[in-house]
């Protein structure tokens, strides 16, 4: 039942709050009081992995009676949430960035932190965005993230947003605990 949901993905949050093996754990009390203290009804997430930000999100829209869209290249984590949709592929294909809602209040990104990927995702999901929503981007302290090539500049998230906020006169703010997380205020 729902109810029952909502209680195991409260535990589950609250055990991904303290899991010292996630790169994220700290981040996540902070992001479901975004949600909360913006009354973010629509939640973008690129990147899900194990689904411990999907949690944060989630327990911040049990609150605004919101929704969160999930878009991941590997297959859903194992979580069954009524304000909760999945899809599977990656976050740029027109037809995935078209299957996903317009004005969201908040768009998370956490892919593969490589300067194009992330420099091209801003640039896409600005458009999906409302005036005065936030964008929020995970690992902005991390130099060399596993995966990135050795031609990839250090620091390929926080490049990346830096490059956006200059072309398109954002600022931009950053909490360096748990590999780093960005927010970008949008206007």
């Amino acid at each position: 039942d729902a109810g029952g949901q909502r209680d195991n993905g409260a535990a589950a949050f609250e055990r991904a709050c303290v899991d010292e093996h996630s790169d994220i754990y700290q981040h996540l009390p902070y992001m479901r009081s975004v949600v909360e203290e913006t009354a973010a009804k629509t939640i973008i997430e690129l990147g899900t992995r194990g689904g411990n930000s999907t949690l944060a999100w989630l327990m911040g829209v049990e609150h605004t009676g919101g929704h969160v869209w999930s878009v991941d290249v590997d297959p859903a984590p194992v979580l069954h949430h009524p304000r909760w949709t999945f899809l599977q592929g990656h976050d740029l294909e027109p037809a995935i960035v078209t299957a996903l809602p317009n004005d969201a209040d908040i768009i998370f990104i956490d892919t593969s932190h490589t300067y194009a990927q992330t420099l091209a995702e801003l640039n896409v999901y600005r458009w999906k965005i409302r005036a005065g929503g936030k964008i929020l981007l995970h690992d902005t302290e991390l130099a060399r993230p596993l995966g990135v090539g050795p031609v990839e500049r250090r620091y390929p998230v926080r490049c990346a947003i830096e490059t956006f906020c200059a072309e398109q006169r954002l600022a931009w703010t950053n909490l360096p605990n748990c590999w780093g997380l960005g927010t970008i205020e949008m206007e």
